[in-house]
C-alpha cells in the first residue's frame, strides 16, 4: 500500500503509517467477540426446576383469573345490551 504524506501549515511533510491488513485485524475480533460471548454465558444463572414450576403456576393462575374477569364483564355488558334492545324493540 502506498504511504500518505501529509503537509501541515509550515510545509513540513509528515509520513503516516500505511493501514494495518483488515484481514488480520478481522480475525482478531472475532476471537475477541467469541471470547466476550464465552465469558458472557459463565455469567448467566439458570432458575432451579422449583423456580420455573412456582412462575408457571402464577402464569397459569393469573391468566385464569383475567379469564374469569373479562367472561364476568361480557355477560354484564350482553345482559346490558340486550337490555337496552329490549325496552327500545
Amino acid at each position: 500500500m502506498e504511504e500518505n504524506n501529509i503537509t501541515n501549515q509550515t510545509n513540513e511533510v509528515k509520513q503516516t503509517k500505511p493501514a494495518p491488513q483488515a484481514k488480520a485485524k478481522k480475525k482478531d475480533n472475532d476471537k475477541d467477540t467469541f471470547a466476550d460471548y464465552k465469558a458472557e454465558f459463565k455469567k448467566i444463572v439458570w432458575p432451579t426446576r422449583i423456580e420455573v414450576v412456582k412462575k408457571t403456576a402464577t402464569v397459569i393462575v393469573t391468566s385464569f383469573i383475567i379469564g374469569v374477569i373479562i367472561f364476568c364483564m361480557d355477560t354484564v355488558f350482553t345482559a346490558g345490551y340486550s337490555a337496552i334492545i329490549g325496552l327500545l324493540g
